[in-house]
């Protein structure tokens, strides 16, 4: 029988109330999940505030920091669901999210779906802001399908995988995603590339109708950010390019992105200023801006990977065994929930 397990990941105290609402949308959905888990990465003060929260959550705790991808790895090895729904800890899940998730999955040929992301602004929109750049706070942006579609990755923020395709071929890459302050991304990209090249039989499902609102707070309402931001999508991007092996060409939607959904947004953006919009021209030098960053650290990333050799034997991440604690994290502390454990 299909059932599905949720993993979110967590690392700041100061998003504690926002992680909160988080869970509480998890514990409101219409097809309730297995079970949830909850990976605190290194962060003891955090981990002590969940622990006296005694929630319903399964509460894993890595013994430091070790970034995104390693702590979404030690949550998929604790899961016990043919499932595995990943939701980022600033967002909230529509009541239908993982039924309209499960509902694709159904499809024995789809490896894994997700869904839109909605974002919540602190305040109003920066109406500078183009739409096209919404992937980098984290949402669903303009040109993406809008209706049930299949793409070559899931989002991770709010996607639905098959547990048995982690098992198979590993984890996420851990020189991908985030880390720390840090901005590289792209793990899922990476993962499911993985997954085609050796299964080119299944594909991953776009399924709008699963929602999830995600956050903006006001430091990524700035314009520096959305640089930075920018850039280390280049930076990841030269990292996939660069370690997936594949004989077709990896990056055919970033190049749709590039040749159609930014030019025809410069043009919808240049119309609006054209109609007296005051901002549209800034929205259009925005996003010509954004571009032009991320190709730049592309190029430059790609062809400093090439030149040094990088990551030329790396190898995708094995899940930690549960029984003994892995090498990805060997100290793991487990928390109360419907479920104790000790690992490590």
């Amino acid at each position: 029988m299909m059932d599905v397990s949720v993993v979110v990941c967590t690392h700041l105290m100061e998003r504690k109330t926002e992680l909160e609402e988080c869970l509480a949308s998890l514990q409101q959905q219409r097809r309730p999940p297995k079970e949830v888990i909850v990976v605190v990465d290194g962060n003891p003060t955090l981990l002590e505030h969940l622990r006296a929260r005694a929630g319903p959550e399964v509460v894993l705790s890595t013994p430091a920091p070790s970034g995104l991808s390693r702590a979404r790895n030690v949550g998929i090895a604790h899961t016990r669901a043919t499932l595995v729904a990943f939701l980022d800890d600033d967002a909230v899940a529509d009541p239908l999210w993982l039924d309209r998730l499960m509902k694709v999955m159904a499809d024995p040929s789809v490896a894994g779906t997700s869904g839109l992301s909605l974002p919540l602004w602190s305040g109003q929109r920066p109406r500078w802001f183009p739409k096209e750049l919404l992937w980098t706070v984290g949402c669903s942006y303009a040109g993406m399908p809008t209706e049930r579609a299949a793409v070559r990755n899931v989002f991770g923020g709010c996607a639905c995988v098959r547990r048995d395709l982690f098992e198979a071929l590993g984890g996420f890459a851990p020189e991908l995603g985030r880390n720390g302050a840090g901005l590289i991304s792209c793990e899922e990209t990476e993962f499911c590339m993985r997954v085609l090249e050796a299964h080119p039989d299944v594909t991953f499902v776009h399924e709008p109708s699963a929602v999830i609102y995600h956050r903006v707070p006001p430091n990524r309402q700035r314009l520096r950010y959305v640089l930075r931001r920018c850039v280390s999508e280049g930076q990841s991007k030269a990292l996939v390019r660069y370690r997936t092996k594949l004989p077709v060409r990896p990056l055919g939607p970033e190049r749709r992105y590039l040749i159609r959904t930014v030019p025809l947004g410069v043009l919808r953006h240049l119309r609006s200023a054209l109609g007296g919009d005051a901002y549209g021209a800034a929205r259009a030098a925005t996003l010509l801006l954004s571009v032009f960053c991320a190709a730049w650290s592309f190029a430059a990333s790609l062809a400093r990977l090439i030149g040094s050799g990088d990551l030329a034997a790396s190898a995708p991440t094995a899940l930690e065994d549960r029984s003994s604690g892995g090498a990805a994290c060997p100290s793991l502390v487990v928390e109360g929930g419907p479920r104790t454990e000790s690992v490590g």
